[in-house]
């Protein structure tokens, strides 16, 4: 009898998270230079700034606006894991508003 082929639980044939990791991984890759918006699970939560570089599985972010103002300008390594929802500023027809003075662009 032939074993299910389909990607269920203990099938390596699909691996939807290195998918995943690639996808994002690789769109900031192309991106570096540009703004993002990141949210991750762990403290900070949210985190504004430029996107420096990737190494691997990492991103490299220079924070322009945290939600803890004492970490604002420092540099952070993020695991692409870590991140739960993330918006790149691609062009200026949708910019990321500057959340410090209440004031939408």
């Amino acid at each position: 009898m032939e074993k299910n082929r389909g990607f269920g639980f203990g099938n390596n044939i699909f691996d939807i998270n290195a998918v995943r990791e690639a996808g994002v991984t690789q769109e900031f890759r192309e991106h570096i230079g540009m703004r993002a918006l990141i949210l991750i699970a762990p403290f900070p939560f949210l985190i504004i700034g430029t996107i420096e570089d990737v190494v691997t599985d990492y991103l490299i972010l220079c924070a322009e606006v945290t939600n803890i103002n004492e970490l604002d300008g420092e540099e952070f390594r993020i695991h692409i894991d870590e991140i739960e929802v993330f918006y790149i500023e691609k062009d200026h027809k949708r910019p990321i508003p500057d959340i410090r003075n209440g004031m939408h662009a």
